[in-house]
């Protein structure tokens, strides 16, 4: 579904500043795959997601989408089979429309039709129709501008929003980590429920250990631009937070060991 081959991203690249964000990735992600990456600040994380999105083009390698190269196509012309949720609330949507408003726009992604057109009495029902699964009330606030809603509500707004025309792609960046415990813990449920009823290939950036290895069906761990952990199948079930922690460690020790012997 999913094929990224050599991927490298240099920013500054010949300057003093020059930095490495991702070296020579190489990643297949099955159709239904749901996969956590997790790795320290620095480690290349957003940078896959937005290589992947189209904010970025690569300075090497390719990434595919269902067999089709979209190495170099924009963001805007990615947008209509990717789906993403940031990790700031106010991404995804326009505080000044209401929720109708935002719902309708994303229903129309990748169409050319005029807004007006479409909030018509049958969507209008969809839209409170799906509202209502998210059991927070917002299927009576269709009217209601954006902005006034709660990090939380705004986050689940988003989610569904970006899952509305079922993206051939999911791409979650750290979507619950400016939320509070409780509210994170109620949109990582949702975001649980809404991928496994739309069978959605999922890409979620997490720093919660426990929340890669308990959610998805695989977990990558990414260090210095680079994958260095792919944890699937009995592995990953019997894997526990601790587990995981000294794999990263023995990695590190092994990388350092590496760097070490170069300057001999």
């Amino acid at each position: 579904m999913l094929k990224i081959s050599h991927l490298t991203k240099i920013f500054f690249k010949g300057t003093p500043n020059e930095n490495v964000a991702l070296r020579d990735i190489n990643l297949e992600v099955a159709s239904g795959d749901f996969i956590t990456i997790i790795g320290s600040n620095g480690a290349g994380k957003t940078t896959l997601l937005n290589l992947i999105s189209g904010v970025y083009l690569p300075d090497k390698g390719k990434i595919e989408i269902n067999g089709k190269n979209v190495s170099n196509l924009p963001e805007h012309k990615r947008a209509k089979f990717i789906g993403r949720v940031f990790q700031d609330p106010l991404q995804g949507t326009a505080s000044s429309l209401t929720i109708e408003e935002n719902l309708a726009i994303a229903s129309l992604k990748g169409q050319k039709k005029r807004l007006r057109f479409a909030v018509t009495r049958k969507k209008r029902e969809e839209f409170k129709e799906k509202l209502r699964a998210l059991g927070l009330g917002l299927e009576n606030r269709l009217q209601e501008r954006v902005g006034l809603l709660s990090g939380g509500q705004r986050q689940a707004l988003t989610i569904l929003m970006a899952t509305l025309s079922k993206p051939d792609l999911l791409l979650l960046d750290e979507h619950t980590a400016s939320l509070d415990p409780k509210t994170a813990q109620k949109i990582i449920l949702l975001t649980e429920e809404i991928v496994a009823h739309h069978k959605l290939t999922t890409l979620m950036v997490t720093h919660n250990m426990e929340e890669a290895l308990k959610f998805g069906n695989r977990t990558i761990m990414m260090h210095e631009g680079e994958i260095v952990l792919d944890i699937k199948g009995e592995e990953r079930e019997r894997m526990s937070v601790k587990d995981l922690l000294d794999k990263f460690s023995e990695v590190r020790k092994e990388r350092l060991v590496e760097d070490k012997m170069l300057l001999v």
